[in-house]
C-alpha cells in the first residue's frame, strides 16, 4: 500500500488519501443535511396559508390568491415560497420584488447607502420559472420584500462547511502534484541476481540493480514499444493509493454531521433523524424554533408592503396560519374539537382547523358559549340542574 503524508499545523504526520476521503464524505452528507434542512422549514411555509385580515373580517382578494395561488404567471405559490425560504436560509438572504400585481425573486441588485430614507434597488435581475430577465427599471423599499437572516449559528455552520471545502481543495492540488508521476516497487532476492543484456555490439554485458532500474525508468518514460527482460525471482508493480476508512466510520460520520445541522437550523433532532414518539412534542418544536423566526420574518415584510402603517394600526393584517401544516386526524381529535365549540368557537372556525372548507352559513357562523364559562352570553344552563340533581341525590343518600 501506497500513501502520501504530510505534516500538519500541530506537527503529526497524517494521510492525504484519508483526509481526502473523509472530506469528500463530509461535504456529500453535509450537503445533503443542509438541503433537507432548509426544505423541512421551506416546505412547512409553502404548506401554510397566508391569511388577509382587513377591518370585515378575513378576506380573499388578489393579494391572498398572489400569496397562496399563483405569485407570478410561471410559479405556484408552492414553488415560489419552497424557493425564496431556501434563498433565505442558504444565501443569508431574499429579496421579493412586487410589480404590476405579481411577485418575483430578486437574483441579484445593487442599492444605495441610504439610511434616514428608503433605500433604491436598481440593476435587478428577477427570476421566475427557472428563467432569469434583467430589469431596466428601480424599485423603492415600498415595493420589495427584502428579508435577512441574523442566524449566527447557522452562519456559522455554513461558513464551516465552506472551510472544508477549501481544506479538502488544498489536499487534491497537494496529493495530485505528489502522485502525478507514477510509483513503482521492484522487490529482488536476498542473493542478488544476475541479470545480463546484449550490447549493441552482440555481446553480453552483466548490469546491477541500479542500472536494472534506470532501464526501467527509461522504458517506462519512452513512448515507443519495449520489451525488458525481467529475471523470474524479481517482482515489478506499482504503488497502489487505499483508505482505511469502514462503512462503521461513514455511519458515525453521517449521524453527527445530520445532528450539527440540525442544530445549526434549530431543528429537533427526533424530527430531522425521523425518531419521533408518540409521546413527544416535536412538530409544536419544529414550528416554534426552525419555522416561527421565518415566519415573523415574511410577516413583518408582507404588513410593511401589503397593508402599510395606516391600515396596519386599524386591525388589518395578513399572517401566516400554521394549523394547516401540522396533520389533524378529525376523529382522533373530537373531544378536543368539542371543547373549543363549547368556547365560542363556530363550525366555520373548527372546520378550517382541521382542513376543511368553511361552510359559511347562518348556521355555521353561530356560536354556542356554556353555562361552565359565562352567564352573560346566554350559555346552557345545563350545568346548574346537573349540580342540583347531585345535590338532591347527596341529600336523599344522607
Amino acid at each position: 500500500m501506497f500513501d502520501i503524508l504530510f505534516q500538519n499545523k500541530k506537527g503529526k504526520l497524517e494521510s492525504y488519501t484519508e483526509l481526502i476521503t473523509v472530506g469528500i464524505k463530509k461535504l456529500q452528507i453535509s450537503r445533503i443535511a443542509i438541503d433537507k434542512a432548509a426544505n423541512m422549514i421551506a416546505h412547512a411555509i409553502a404548506k401554510s396559508e397566508f391569511i388577509v385580515q382587513r377591518k370585515k373580517g378575513r378576506e380573499k382578494d388578489h393579494i391572498y390568491y398572489m400569496l397562496n395561488i399563483k405569485p407570478n404567471p410561471n410559479e405556484t405559490a408552492t414553488e415560489f415560497w419552497i424557493e425564496s425560504v431556501r434563498k433565505l436560509l442558504l444565501d443569508g438572504e431574499c429579496a421579493i420584488c412586487h410589480m404590476n400585481g405579481s411577485m418575483y425573486r430578486m437574483e441579484s441588485y445593487s442599492t444605495d447607502n441610504m439610511v434616514m430614507l428608503p433605500k433604491r434597488y436598481k440593476d435587478v435581475t428577477i427570476t421566475s420559472g427557472g428563467e432569469a430577465m434583467r430589469l431596466e427599471r428601480e424599485f423603492t423599499a415600498s415595493d420589495v420584500l427584502c428579508i435577512t437572516s441574523k442566524n449566527q449559528k447557522l452562519k456559522s455552520y455554513l461558513e464551516e462547511i465552506m472551510k472544508i471545502y477549501d481544506d479538502l481543495a488544498g489536499a487534491i492540488a497537494a496529493a495530485k502534484k505528489l502522485s502525478s508521476v507514477p510509483k513503482f516497487t521492484l522487490d529482488v532476492p536476498g542473493n542478488a541476481p544476475i541479470i545480463r543484456r546484449k550490447k549493441p555490439d552482440g555481446t553480453d554485458e552483466t548490469l546491477t540493480i541500479d542500472q536494472y532500474k534506470m532501464d526501467i525508468k527509461r522504458m517506462i518514460e519512452s513512448d515507443e514499444i519495449e520489451i525488458l527482460q525481467n529475471n523470474a525471482n524479481m517482482v515489478m508493480q506499482q504503488f497502489k493509493t487505499e483508505t482505511s476508512i469502514t462503512v462503521e466510520d461513514i455511519s458515525k460520520l453521517w449521524k453527527t454531521i445530520n445532528e450539527e445541522c440540525a442544530l445549526a437550523f434549530d431543528i429537533p433532532k427526533a424530527v430531522f433523524l425521523g425518531e419521533i414518539t408518540e409521546k413527544a412534542d416535536s412538530t409544536n418544536e419544529f414550528i416554534t424554533f426552525a419555522v416561527g423566526w421565518v415566519m415573523e420574518l415574511l410577516n413583518d415584510a408582507m404588513n410593511a408592503t401589503f397593508v402599510g402603517e395606516q391600515d396596519y394600526l386599524k386591525g388589518e393584517r395578513i399572517w401566516i396560519d400554521m394549523t394547516r401544516y401540522k396533520h389533524v386526524d378529525a376523529i382522533e381529535s373530537a373531544s378536543d374539537l368539542y371543547k373549543l365549540r363549547g368556547i365560542g368557537f363556530n363550525f366555520d372556525e373548527i372546520r378550517e382547523l382541521i382542513g376543511w372548507e368553511a361552510l359559511n352559513t347562518e348556521f355555521s357562523q353561530e356560536r354556542a358559549i356554556t353555562k361552565n364559562y359565562t352567564e352573560e352570553l346566554g350559555g346552557d344552563k345545563g350545568g346548574d340542574k346537573d349540580d342540583e340533581k347531585k345535590k338532591e341525590k347527596g341529600e336523599e343518600r344522607g
